[in-house]
Parts: C-alpha cells; structure tokens; sequence
C-alpha cells in the first residue's frame, strides 16, 4: 500500500508539472525505487513551490506511517 502511495504522488506531481509546462523526469531505478527530477528554471516559482509542498508533505506522511517501506531522500540541484 505504501508503494502504491508513494508511486501515485510522484506519478502526478511529474504530470501536472509536464502540464504546466513544467521539465520533469522520472522513473524507477532498482526495484522498489523511484525518482523524480523537476527543472526549478522552467516554471512559475510559486506554483512549483505549492506543488512541491504538496509532495514532500505527502511523501513524509507516508514515511511517518511506513517508516520500513519507505525511504526519502531529496536532493537540491545547484546551478
């Protein structure tokens, strides 16, 4: 269940960004991972920021609930 969680939070935050115009990619690595990588310079910063929070505030949930099955790491890209 919370793989199945996790999978739909970051599976439509990547479409709303594609949406939004928005660059994002993602995908799975080894199984029972995925990533998801969204371009800051191509957006409305305030939208992205409201997206985004929606995101981590889901993702850590989820981590609080299932602290064994899921594992979140976020990393900022610097220019």
């Amino acid at each position: 269940m919370a793989c199945a969680a996790a999978t739909i939070l970051l599976r439509t935050t990547g479409r709303l960004c594609t949406q939004h115009g928005v660059a994002a990619a993602g995908g799975r690595g080894d199984p029972g991972e995925m990533a998801l990588e969204v371009a800051q310079d191509s957006a409305d910063q305030g939208w992205l920021r409201g997206v985004t929070d929606f995101l981590l505030r889901g993702m850590k949930d989820l981590k609080d609930e299932f602290p064994r099955e899921i594992v979140l790491q976020v990393k900022m890209m610097e220019d």
